[in-house]
């Protein structure tokens, strides 16, 4: 068995692990289902032809020990099936209390892909991300490569405000821009630019939260012949 199938295994693992235990741990799990009108990643349009989607995911943070792990999914109104599950282990920390830190693995698989091969239908990531939530507009910068299928890096700047509405509500904005460096193409250079809005709802145990994101395409490999991409929907998180 090669590496990347003996870390994705172990992944797959402890997932199922947490998945079947949360019912006994459930201070410890996350939900979230969110419904949008298409499926934008890093520039690249992830379920043509711009079909909505839902997207359900499960999060299990280990106590206090900066570890989580989470299951995420994406099912298309265009052929009605569950098109990737992707699989994420994480370790956040604060190196002090102006920054924090955090790096992970992630397994990306397209299991309902016709013909499917592990090999040729799954890659893997590791990340490393840096912020300064003290800082004005909270400036943060992440890096990814795959070392996979992807074979190549995508380095991601953000930044975010949040803007007080009225009592606890507030308006949430941010703003990314990312370079992509032959990751999935044959070129390097700035890839994406993000903006976004939303409004968190805190019902009950409830969060509903309505989102608007724009993305404009910065390199014609990403996404040829398009120049911007408009999303929305909402997610339910509890």
């Amino acid at each position: 068995m090669s590496i990347s199938k003996r870390v994705a295994a172990i992944i797959i693992g402890v997932l199922l692990l947490c998945i079947i235990d949360a019912a006994g741990l459930l201070a410890g799990t996350a939900y979230q289902l969110t419904f949008s009108s298409r499926y934008t990643w890093r520039g690249f349009e992830m379920n043509p032809p711009n079909k909505p989607v839902l997207q359900p995911s499960i999060t299990y943070t280990f106590g206090e020990s900066g570890f989580s792990a989470n299951a995420w999914g994406s099912f298309s109104f265009e052929n009605k099936e569950l098109n990737e599950l992707d699989l994420t282990l994480s370790y956040s920390f604060a190196s002090s209390e102006h920054v924090s830190l955090a790096v992970g693995f992630i397994h990306y698989g397209w299991y309902f892909a016709e013909g499917f091969r592990f090999e040729d239908n799954t890659t893997q990531e590791v990340y490393v991300s840096a912020g300064l939530p003290k800082v004005f507009l909270s400036p943060r910068v992440s890096f990814y490569y795959d070392f996979n299928n992807g074979d190549g890096y995508y380095l991601l700047l953000g930044v975010g405000h949040s803007l007080p509405v009225s009592g606890r509500l507030s308006l949430e904005l941010a703003a990314s821009c990312g370079y992509n460096g032959k990751q999935w193409i044959e070129e390097s250079g700035f890839s994406d630019l993000n903006l976004g809005a939303s409004l968190p709802l805190k019902i009950n145990k409830f969060t509903v939260t309505p989102f608007l994101n724009v993305t404009f395409i910065l390199l014609d490999a990403v996404n040829p012949g398009v120049d911007n991409e408009i999303s929305f929907g909402a997610a339910a998180a509890f």
